[in-house]
């Protein structure tokens, strides 16, 4: 499907219904009807506020100390492999390595283990993981992707080749972009016709992401936005 028919899709649903690093939030019953979050940064009317709800439901979002998400912020590699953990249950893919930048100290390290066994995510040449380097977009989308072991349904072209900025997306990222696409991954928040593959993800983008995850896996139910493709 297109990415204008499944836009066009998903506004008529829209309209026929009327319209970290901290404790980890207990779980809650059913998604509410209207967002609410326990965020100082995130009210009730930002555009992930569903989705960062929906995770904090399930034990899944970590804020900050000061009890706050910074959902604008750029996610890092550390904070994106302790999402998935909570997130995701996977098979083991891979045997752990140790990489030179993470000891076994380091606040993340078993995250960032598992979520290279998992799939997830791989180091640099050197065995370097970089736990503190931003994340880019389309690196997120591979990660989930490769992770949750989704691939791309048709050609890259047919599935991504409606975003404007089609040409910016890495070579090696062209599969899992596109997987993640079809499976509904991906939101292009302020404009949906923009991947913009290779700024920092943000982690409200993130937490979006995953829990499209989720969804895809018929591990939730699904939540409407007009920024998913």
């Amino acid at each position: 499907m297109s990415i204008q028919a499944k836009f066009s899709s998903r506004f008529i649903r829209l309209m026929s219904l009327s319209l970290t690093v901290a404790t980890l939030v207990s779980l809650v019953g059913q998604i509410p009807a209207q967002a609410q979050t326990t965020f100082s940064d995130v009210p009730s009317d930002y555009w992930a506020a569903p989705f960062i709800q929906a995770l904090v439901e399930r034990g899944v979002i970590r804020g900050f100390a000061d009890g706050s998400f910074r959902p604008d912020e750029p996610i890092t590699r550390a904070q994106f492999a302790i999402l998935v953990g909570q997130a995701f249950e996977r098979p083991t893919v891979r045997s752990a390595v140790r990489f030179r930048d993470v000891k076994s100290s380091y606040w993340a390290a078993s995250a960032i283990q598992t979520a290279y066994t998992e799939g997830f995510l791989s180091g640099y040449p050197g065995k370097v993981f970089n736990p503190a380097q931003p994340m880019p977009r389309a690196q997120v989308l591979v990660a989930l992707a490769s992770g949750l072991q989704f691939k791309p349904n048709g050609t890259n072209a047919s599935v991504i080749g409606g975003f404007r900025d089609y040409n910016s997306i890495p070579f090696y990222a062209l599969d899992g972009v596109a997987a993640a696409t079809f499976r509904d991954l991906t939101v292009n928040y302020p404009n949906i016709d923009f991947l913009n593959p290779n700024r920092a993800a943000t982690r409200a983008e993130v937490a979006t992401s995953i829990y499209q995850g989720l969804v895809a896996t018929s591990r939730a139910p699904a939540l409407e936005s007009p920024y998913i493709p």
